[in-house]
């Protein structure tokens, strides 16, 4: 274990004097302790001293007992499950015994909290709601939260995301509207050598990882003091890959929580793959300090609890129970977590049915109300896949338009051309069905192409640019991950380690996503494609207001305007940085209410956005 440096000591010690005076118990013979900076937004973590059990007791601890605490302030109650934590420093000890529980707590806002506890047991109480003649004890206590802590950074301080009914998910405390600009490989992030459990057990084939497990030696340099770690200095790697992708303006990141007998098979949150109702307490310790350093660098979690491979292997795809203790142990141990998007499936394969009852168990379950979200499988223009239809994206989301437990389309296109008149369609659909979808694109292309590296011979960057990160942005998406393609090359898809290897596209994806933010209200406006004379250039606006065009390089169109004055400005969406004013080429009125535009200063070798605002 790490020593502390004296400005945490005394920072904890201040902590402790804090609870002292602000944390009162009542128990019924159990005892407890708080752990947190009691700060608004940051995690609380209440640790109660219960049953001595281990992860193989003959008593199921994570299916016959259920720690249930209800959050009350004020007017509001907040029903949270708690889970069995060992001896609650598992992830340094690797312990899979003890008589420690803990319930993890983000509170919404600051003031007196009240908390009752309540430890039951039974067969199979995790999963039911009777608590008839099983309460084991109860506990109850208070604490005091402050404001937002004006040091903290990513989601302690711009708050939970969450859906509004708008066409993009919201930062709680700010308000603003957020766009995605995700990490999408490797899928099994989480087989990281240094957590436990953790081993290869025969997924695809990835020559280039050691032992079949990812260690992203070249990041550990990235890793900086007073970073997690967990046991004898382990995580370095995985942590310091995280503040590399922060350091780039990458906000969120796709995985897999679940890939037992799917493509990776090395990612799986129980002691073993076959042992489906038994956790690996440690390994799930190890998971939330790498989650709760997410949070920190405000780094969505776009969090994929099964895959096409292996979506029948709980309960052959039904609601069963290993599938509800499943959804259970993910929403007490993660729910806190303030980006999280439950993702139903990659590629799923399961019934609209099947679906819409996972997500409504899962909303039942989910204090926060995360928004939810599924991934489609891959259209491929006029061939049909296997038994798959001809537009599997169409079979998964039209039963799922207007259902009140579902946020978010995942899309997968493999023909990037269709990218904005699809991302378009679902928004304008849902937008019909009075339920506005957050469409996120999460996969591109190609399985063995994806986004290319910085030095391939096949690089892609300008036409992946063009067609799927500003072609979603310009449809009203509400951001993208990026897949890696490929499987066993290095850096590509479930080999990647080193994620500079995709350095300049960071730059090109955080370059577009920063211009929306800071020249857009991007959450008012919406396609209008049909105000420009060529099919091939896309135009985002709030008409009558502001127009943004995307011309791609050596086009030209006109633009349909309202009356009045407007101010033109060029970007290049490749290189970023400021506008350009309209020095010399790049726009004419050629009629009343109708405005030419050509690339800038004749620089017709390139893309441009075009930003059309009322003066």
């Amino acid at each position: 274990m790490q020593y502390l440096k004296w400005p945490k000591l005394i920072g904890f010690a201040l902590a402790f004097l804090f609870c002292l005076n602000s944390c009162s118990k009542k128990n019924s013979g159990n005892d407890y302790s708080i752990e947190g900076n009691l700060k608004k937004w940051q995690p609380v973590t209440i640790t109660f001293e219960g049953p001595k059990v281990s992860e193989t007791d003959s008593i199921n601890p994570f299916l016959d007992y259920s720690l249930i605490t209800r959050f009350i302030n004020g007017k509001d109650t907040i029903p949270i499950h708690g889970f069995f934590a060992a001896d609650g420093e598992a992830a340094h000890t690797g312990a899979a015994s003890g008589n420690k529980w803990q319930v993890k707590f983000s509170p919404p806002t600051s003031g007196s909290w009240t908390f009752e506890t309540q430890m039951l047991r039974g067969n199979e109480i995790a999963i039911r709601a009777d608590e008839t003649n099983s309460t084991l004890w109860t506990t109850t206590g208070t604490f005091e939260i402050a404001a937002v802590d004006s040091l903290a950074s990513g989601f302690y301080k711009t708050g939970r995301l969450h859906y509004t009914g708008e066409h993009y998910l919201r930062e709680s405390e700010t308000g603003k509207a957020f766009l995605k600009n995700g990490v999408g490989s490797p899928e099994n992030f989480l087989a990281y050598h240094e957590f436990d459990g953790t081993f290869d057990n025969g997924g695809a084939a990835t020559p280039t990882l050691n032992k079949g497990l990812h260690e992203y030696p070249t990041h550990r340099s990235d890793w900086k003091v007073g970073n997690p770690t967990w046991g004898n200095d382990r995580g370095k790697g995985i942590i310091g890959a995280l503040n590399y992708m922060a350091s780039k303006g990458m906000n969120s990141l796709y995985f897999l929580v679940m890939n037992e007998h799917g493509d990776g098979n090395d990612v799986w949150p129980w002691i073993a793959p076959k042992e489906q109702l038994r956790y690996d307490v440690s390994k799930m310790a190890q998971w939330e300090k790498v989650f709760t350093h997410m949070d920190g660098l405000g780094i969505a979690m776009n969090l994929f609890t099964q895959e096409t491979e292996n979506d029948t292997i709980l309960n052959k795809g039904e609601l069963g129970l290993e599938r509800k203790l499943f959804y259970k142990e993910l929403v007490a141990r993660f729910g806190h977590h303030l980006g999280v998007v439950w993702n139903l499936g990659e590629e799923t394969n399961r019934t609209s049915k099947q679906l819409k009852s996972y997500a409504t168990y899962i909303r039942n379950l989910d204090p926060y109300n995360h928004p939810i979200a599924v991934h489609n499988h891959v259209r491929v223009t006029g061939k049909r896949m296997e038994d798959r239809p001809l537009d599997p994206i169409k079979e998964t989301l039209t039963p799922m338009l207007g259902y009140g437990d579902f946020e978010i389309p995942s899309l997968q296109m493999f023909d990037t051309t269709e990218v904005h008149k699809e991302v378009r369609k679902w928004r304008d659909l849902s937008a019909r069905k009075n339920r506005p979808w957050v469409v996120f694109l999460d996969e591109i292309g190609h399985w063995d192409i994806g986004v290319t590296t910085d030095t391939a011979a096949n690089n892609n960057y300008a036409q992946v640019m063009r067609t799927s990160l500003w072609g979603t942005l310009m449809a009203g998406g509400a951001g993208t991950s990026w897949y890696f393609g490929g499987l066993d090359m290095p850096n590509n898809d479930m080999a990647a380690e080193d994620f500079r290897a995709r350095n300049t596209w960071w730059d090109i994806s955080s370059n577009a996503k920063k211009f929306f933010q800071d020249h857009l209200p991007f959450w008012e406006m919406q396609g209008h494609d049909e105000l420009l004379s060529n099919p091939k250039a896309f135009c985002f606006a709030k008409k009558d207001e502001i127009y943004a065009v995307y011309l791609p390089k050596g086009e030209t169109t006109e633009l349909t305007l309202g009356d009045g004055a407007f101010s033109i400005a060029f970007y290049d969406p490749l290189e970023g940085g400021n506008l350009y004013d309209k020095q010399n080429e790049g726009w004419k009125i050629t009629k009343p209410n109708n405005v030419e535009l050509t690339a800038y200063n004749g620089q017709s070798n390139k893309d441009w956005v075009i930003v059309i605002a009322r003066k």
